[in-house]
């Protein structure tokens, strides 16, 4: 919950809410009932989340210890767990200011690794909005085949949108 004002910082992002759910300019309560519900996932043992910071190390002075500083860029997690099918759907955000630096890339790449090994997952499913290259490009350098396009299957922003539906099993490799 430390986190749930930096986060807010990027779920109010236009260009992060143009392809997903969220809300265009959600509260802070809002933002604050998301993170509250991604921090819950993993005792719930429903799905997993991650805050992604970038963290900075400074340099003491004068005899005082380093200290380090951590900027919240982004989050990533499973947002649920099909058990029986070994399943997970994934999700992530990343501030604009922070798009085209890999990290995205990065953190699904241990998230996906961590699903099939820690999890023991067989799959992992994404979805994104047709449109949004960026997305599918991450998914795609992590080994996700494109599976097909769902037409009009999600209601955004007051009006109806295809999804691209991308899977990857725990037997595929990563193309980069």
């Amino acid at each position: 919950m430390q986190d749930a004002a930096s986060y807010h910082h990027i779920l109010s992002c236009p260009e992060v809410s143009r392809y997903s759910d969220i809300p265009h300019q959600p509260t802070l309560k809002r933002s604050e009932r998301f993170i509250s519900w991604m921090s819950k996932l993993e005792a719930r043992k429903k799905g997993v989340a991650w805050v992604i910071c970038l963290s900075e190390q400074t340099d003491s002075h004068l005899g005082q210890q380093s200290t380090e500083h951590k900027t919240v860029i982004g989050s990533i997690r499973i947002n649920s767990i099909e058990k029986k099918a070994r399943c997970g759907m994934l999700g992530y955000e990343i501030h604009p200011t922070y798009w085209s630096n890999g990290y995205a890339t990065e953190a699904l790449g241990a998230v996906a690794s961590y699903a099939y090994t820690d999890l023991g997952l067989n799959r992992l499913e994404a979805w994104t909005t047709e449109g949004n290259a960026a997305s599918d490009k991450v998914l795609l350098k992590n080994g996700f085949q494109l599976e097909g396009t769902q037409r009009e299957k999600v209601f955004l922003h007051n009006s109806f949108h295809h999804i691209r539906l991308f899977g990857r099993l725990a037997c595929d490799k990563p193309s980069n």
